[in-house]
């Protein structure tokens, strides 16, 4: 987001606007982005002070290989203009509005929690996880069915840790992490301002536990759970439950092909992502 401690008086305004695919331009942009965006009319405006020509080109070279992976013809518009300095923090707050995924409300810090829900915590920052997308309502959907008072649950690449302070709520225990350290603050202190537990977090992956745990949770996009299968294969005991999610509508066998020794309990499809359950055998 635009620092607004700096005295520059001028700064620079990112549209992105796609044809299609939206939510993968989406996620891509918080893979690549250190700059807080907001979205507006299927459109992506990202600020900051200096210009956004490194991102330009990443969403122009990202755009070229998708259109080549699914043969298809992506318009994808870009404008970056410069503009006079104002407050922009009030702006990006009036972009982020609560949700409500039953019986769970995720809502801002500017905003008022909801009476009769399970009130959620979460303010937007650089780390994945608003809960407005389909992988984390369908993840949600999946965790109220079951999760246990005495799970002991992993979240896999956390992000914000929504999915992580969801089961909390439930009443699980927790561990988390992810390869990026700005997520596994961001986190951290999401689970303080909810007065919620967690019991170990960590940077980096789940090949750095030897612990197995009833329930595992990954929502990452596909390549990256076939290159750590095995990991979240050897996190989840014998009669647990493995969920995963960021997945492509199309590329689901690819991933349930590498938990052939799973059987697949439940997979919901939303939008152009699938969310799957998987079980160990015992």
């Amino acid at each position: 987001m635009l620092d607004q401690t700096t005295s520059n008086s001028r700064y620079y305004e990112l549209i992105v606007s796609p044809s299609t695919h939206y939510d993968i331009f989406l996620d891509f942009l918080l893979e690549i982005s250190e700059t807080g965006f907001e979205e507006r009319d299927g459109s992506f405006i990202l600020r900051d002070n200096e210009p956004l020509d490194d991102i330009i080109w990443a969403l122009d070279y990202f755009n070229q290989e998708l259109q080549k992976s699914l043969n298809i013809k992506i318009d994808l518009k870009i404008s970056q203009t410069e503009h006079e300095n104002k407050d922009w923090i009030e702006a990006f707050k009036n972009s982020v509005q609560p949700i409500f995924i039953d019986p769970f409300y995720i809502y801002q810090s500017w905003n008022e929690p909801r009476e009769g829900a399970i009130n959620i915590l979460l303010d937007p920052a650089l780390a994945f996880g608003s809960g407005h997308h389909e992988t984390t309502s369908s993840i949600v959907e999946i965790l109220k069915d079951i999760i246990k008072n005495d799970d002991v649950v992993l979240d896999v690449g956390t992000g914000s840790g929504l999915l992580a302070l969801v089961s909390a709520k439930i009443g699980a225990t927790i561990d988390f992490c992810d390869i990026d350290p700005m997520s596994v603050e961001s986190a951290i202190d999401n689970f303080k301002k909810n007065n919620l537990n967690y019991r170990n977090a960590w940077e980096g992956s789940a090949n750095l536990t030897e612990e197995k745990y009833s329930v595992v949770l990954a929502n990452i996009i596909p390549d990256v759970i076939i290159a750590i299968s095995q990991h979240l294969k050897n996190r989840v005991k014998s009669g647990g439950k493995l969920v995963l999610s960021g997945i492509l509508n199309g590329r689901e066998n690819a991933v349930i092909e590498r938990f052939n020794k799973f059987k697949l309990i439940k997979k919901i499809e939303k939008g152009e992502w699938v969310t799957l359950l998987l079980e160990k055998g015992i």
